[in-house]
């Protein structure tokens, strides 16, 4: 089946003709095809195939594309246009990601293995009792090291937009600015208020945001050419400035900042291979639910039964982590990783041999009373906010693909800044349940790189534990042969902690079952306070086009160039 041949709201699985239409495809149909004529600040959101001479890009900001397709366009590589996304999504994405926050980063050349570097945050290496949870931070080196290994262009110009940025000011978006307006509040540290909240209110859609303190940041970076963390004279004063706010860095602990490699982990099928981030992340949880979808596919037939799956799927593979959700707090007997994805392939492993008799049984799929997932939800904490992250992709003309996500923790991190650059600091979820030393902060992050037949994705998420559920849809509509901008904005559902959280325009079908079943269920409207998962993603075909889609729910845009 082509993608031509596949209605836009269409699920993987076999056809369901003989049933009876729902009355709210038509609804669905029209505005999946809005969605994807809406632009962010004149900036596509959605890019079909298109002929380029360049590569693709999407990520989380406008600007962040525009950053992406001149560096594409000066002659850089996709790696040297997701370092310079990377960096102007913390000017341009403050909510969700800081120089000294965490990031994830998988790239591949064209005919070669997939790569990951881990740039996860850390806990500092003394904890003192009280102590502010704040992390050592992660992301600027992995972003740099990623620019050292697959980057033509020299940092100083990568850099010089996002100097630019921040020195200049840019244009904040509506859905940022909503979200911005959202967590005003919480900004209780004076700082955090003097850089982020100017004349005390967040700023609104279509004013534009200035901050001289990351542009001193950023230049001094294109200055020295290397992470400004891994200065000991940087660090030791950034460390004196947070202590009276909690902070518990130690001048050695900035030696533990370097970026790491990361493990990477695989599920194939004839005709495609699926690649995410392993342990430092929870690409093994993606895996998971896509190996059940792909079972359900040739076991169910049926959009709303296809659904369903993929909900107990989800359910399953959180009840395998050998964390509790919404946090690190270890359960008390975890299953290796080493398990986790093989689980889901082999039939008689516990939990999913009985995910698949629900699955593959009409009657039991009908009444799903007695088989209500469990989710293991850590104590309400600062960390059980509905979490954000922000992703970017990116596919060059020779076929380097990046897939990067970063983040700080909950909107605006710890909701601290550093006074003399205005950096924003992260929230460390390992500090807050389990205080090790420089123990890593293992959060949801999975991005992902997906080939089928000849054509290369690069894709990735945003928002916490909704992140491998929203990906793994995705991922279910193109191995169906869905087009990619189709597959982005299908209506979807997906797990917040222990309720149900659909797309308003989902078909009434899913609906009525889940309150058939007395399964909690609420809506989202699609915008970016409540959303279920925000995927960024791009393609490249073998004839030199290309694809790029954004999330509708967020501020993001695509361009292909």
């Amino acid at each position: 089946m082509t993608g031509q041949d596949v209605m836009p709201n269409a699920l993987v699985g076999p056809s369901s003709s003989g049933q009876e239409a729902d009355p709210s495809t038509s609804t669905a149909t029209s505005l999946i095809e809005n969605l994807k004529m809406r632009k962010s600040l004149s900036v596509p959101r959605i890019i079909a195939n298109t002929s380029g001479d360049f590569g693709a890009v999407a990520a989380g900001s406008p600007h962040a594309v525009r950053v992406g397709l001149d560096l594409l366009k000066a002659g850089g590589t996709a790696g040297d246009a997701a370092a310079g996304m990377a960096f102007a999504m913390m000017v341009t994405d403050p909510a969700n990601c800081s120089p000294a926050g965490r990031a994830h980063v998988l790239y591949r050349h064209c005919a070669g293995s997939a790569t990951a570097i881990n740039g996860t945050t850390r806990a500092p290496g003394s904890i003192p009792k009280g102590a502010a949870p704040i992390p050592l931070p992660g992301c600027t080196s992995a972003i740099l090291e990623l620019h050292a290994r697959t980057g033509r262009l020299p940092l100083e110009m990568v850099l010089d937009p996002i100097i630019s940025l921040a020195e200049n000011g840019f244009e904040v978006p509506d859905e940022l600015a909503q979200v911005w307006a959202n967590r005003a509040g919480d900004l209780k540290d004076i700082d955090a208020q003097s850089w982020y909240l100017p004349g005390g209110r967040a700023p609104r859609a279509g004013e534009t945001f200035v901050h001289k303190g990351l542009a001193r940041f950023f230049r001094d970076l294109s200055l020295k050419a290397r992470d400004p963390f891994s200065d000991r004279s940087f660090f030791e004063e950034m460390a004196l400035r947070i202590e009276p706010k909690g902070g518990a860095w130690q001048p050695d602990d900035g030696l533990r900042i370097a970026a790491r490699d990361g493990e990477v982990v695989r599920l194939a099928d004839a005709g495609w291979e699926l690649v995410s981030i392993g342990r430092q992340g929870w690409g093994h949880t993606l895996l998971q639910i896509v190996a059940l979808n792909q079972w359900a596919a040739r076991s169910v037939t049926g959009e709303t039964d296809l659904e369903l799956a993929q909900l107990l799927a989800i359910s399953q593979a959180f009840d395998d982590r050998p964390q509790y959700l919404r946090s690190l707090k270890p359960k008390s007997e975890p299953l290796a990783y080493e398990e986790l994805v093989d689980r889901a392939l082999i039939p008689e492993a516990q939990g999913w041999s009985d995910l698949r008799a629900v699955v593959s049984d009409p009657q039991k799929m009908k009444d799903l009373n007695g088989w209500l997932p469990y989710l293991d939800i850590a104590p309400k904490s600062p960390a059980a906010e509905e979490r954000d992250t922000t992703h970017l992709s990116v596919v060059d003309k020779d076929g380097l693909q990046v897939s990067l996500t970063q983040s700080i923790g909950p909107h605006f991190g710890a909701r601290i800044a550093d006074p003399e650059y205005g950096i924003l600091l992260a929230h460390s979820y390992r500090m807050e349940f389990d205080p090790e030393p420089y123990a890593e902060d293992v959060t949801e992050q999975c991005p992902a790189l997906l080939t089928v037949g000849s054509t290369q994705y690069a894709l990735g998420g945003a928002g916490s534990e909704r992140i491998p559920g929203a990906v793994a849809s995705v991922v279910r509509h193109l191995l169906a042969g869905v087009p990619l901008s189709d597959a982005i904005c299908n209506p979807r559902a997906n797990w917040v902690g222990p309720v149900v959280r659909l797309h308003a325009d989902i078909p009434s079908a899913l609906r009525d079952r889940l309150n058939e079943a007395s399964i909690p269920a609420e809506e989202t409207d699609r915008g970016p306070i409540d959303h279920i998962g925000i995927v960024h993603a791009v393609g490249r075909h073998p004839e030199g086009k290309f694809e790029a889609a954004a999330d509708p729910a967020y501020a993001g845009a695509a361009g292909v160039c």
